[in-house]
């Protein structure tokens, strides 16, 4: 799978044994730098390769290359993968932002429109996409090679060919594009993939707490998640996995947890993540919330703990989980190596992203400027932590689409972060969908029918 041939990405590095220490080491190296937004880190067995994708210094999803499809997975079964793999070798990339939004669509979505050129009419693709206006990637696969094409409002604006040398170099990118369609053998017919749904997301567990554990990540996501477990006459009858770092329990059927019990609150108690450890908080919930048979408004879990909300009880099992003999020796083995970035691993990377015009972060003071809603020109710093919401919050947007908490912004080491709040309508960051995003100067944030522009606050 030719991926390291694709243009406008650059080899950070190659062939790296797989450790938990490289694998920290590449989240150490793409941490602060200025450059692509989009980070590939290619790594597995060379017959089921492996894809992470980090974006702004977070695991955003991961997929596993089966023959000629896709398999999307969340990050613990990437690392799971990883883990029990045999001697796998590492690949870190920097991407282009509009290559990295095309693979990741490959791997989250099915084409609407699939068959190889003698069956699909590419001309007639071309001019149904140009009359929709919309935004469209098409994938031509030749064997092995995959060329991916990006169209913004119907017009094609940038081409990925795995071979770009043979090509004409004179031509528009729509005559690259029918050449290489056209070039095909009937023996190695091209395959067509159009995705007119280009929408992609974060995988489920891409804002779990990894950052505060330290034991590095790939420790973290191996280890076992804890559970609820509803509890009816002393036997249990239900589980529910935490697959979040604030995981919601409440009557409204959106919590992450749903009661179904009139005496709790629509949104009762949240647990977060915090350190390593679990704390349930009651959200001021009208009838309270029991640890253990005694009402408590926060209160930090530990295993065999019984949560009861009106009528219904709930067990917190934090499971211990003794890695195989097979685990702990690799593990013995693999803490013998690189654990850090080394000068050399430095030094490549320094070279890599010389030419892209990456450079070391600097530490940033961001504000928010109202430019939409009921406080246009109100300009508000941002704490260790600001809410946002219509009632009691940090900033108070009076809007009435705008819900009672609905999100937060928190300042971590590497910047500050945009976290909606499970709100009812949702939260926009540059015209997309969002629930965790490290925020740069120029953002556009939108909730409800308020407006808010990040900016730089010079120290």
């Amino acid at each position: 799978m030719p991926l390291v041939q694709l243009p406008r990405t650059k080899t950070v590095f190659t062939h790296r044994p797989y450790s938990p220490g490289v694998i920290d080491s590449s989240f150490e190296l793409v941490k602060g730098q200025a450059g692509p937004s989009g980070w590939i880190l290619l790594s597995g067995e060379s017959t089921h390769p492996l894809l992470l994708f980090i974006l702004q210094n977070n695991p955003y999803a991961a997929a596993q290359v089966l023959g000629n499809q896709f398999k999307t997975l969340n990050l613990r079964e990437y690392f799971q993968i990883l883990a029990s793999q045999s001697q796998p070798q590492l690949t870190l990339l920097a991407a282009n932002p509009i290559l990295f939004k095309c693979l990741l669509v490959m791997t989250q979505k099915f084409p609407t429109t699939a068959g190889t050129t003698d069956l699909v009419n590419i001309e007639s693709l071309l001019q149904q996409i140009k009359s929709s206006g919309k935004e469209v990637m098409v994938c031509l696969r030749r064997a092995e090679a995959i060329n991916l094409f990006y169209f913004m409002k119907g017009n094609l604006q940038e081409a990925f060919f795995a071979d770009p040398d043979s090509l004409s170099k004179d031509s528009s990118i729509e005559d690259q594009f029918l050449e290489y369609a056209y070039g095909g053998k009937p023996s190695a017919p091209v395959t067509v993939q159009a995705y007119y749904d280009v929408q992609v997301k974060p995988v489920e567990d891409s804002d779990l707490a990894w950052q505060e554990w330290s034991g590095g990540i790939v420790e973290y996501f191996l280890r076992p998640r804890p559970e609820l477990v509803f509890l009816a006459g002393g036997e249990s009858v239900e589980k529910k996995v935490i697959t979040k770092s604030r995981f919601l329990i409440g009557r409204n059927q959106e919590c992450d947890l749903a009661i179904n019990d009139t005496i709790a609150s629509r949104e009762h108690a949240i647990i977060r993540e915090t350190m390593g450890r679990f704390v349930l908080e009651d959200l001021k919930s009208r009838n309270g919330t029991l640890v253990n048979g005694k009402k408590t408004s926060s209160a930090t879990l530990a295993d065999g703990d019984e949560i009861r909300i009106g009528d219904c009880r709930i067990m917190f099992v934090e499971k211990s989980q003794e890695p195989s003999k097979k685990q702990k020796a690799d593990l013995e083995k693999l803490d013998t190596t690189v654990m850090r970035l080394d000068d050399a691993l430095l030094a490549e990377a320094a070279a890599a992203l010389s030419s892209s015009g990456g450079k070391p972060g600097k530490p940033v003071v961001l504000e928010l400027e109202a430019v939409g809603g009921n406080s246009v020109g109100t300009h508000y710093p941002l704490k260790d932590k600001t809410v946002i919401g219509r009632t009691k919050t940090d900033i108070n947007t009076n809007d009435a689409k705008t819900s009672r908490h609905h999100a937060a912004i928190e300042r971590r080491e590497d910047g500050y972060y945009f976290i909606d709040l499970k709100s009812t309508n949702g939260s926009f960051i540059n015209d997309r969908e969002v629930r965790t995003q490290r925020l740069v100067a120029g953002d556009l944030i939108k909730i409800g029918d308020s407006s808010f522009k990040v900016i730089e606050v010079n120290p």
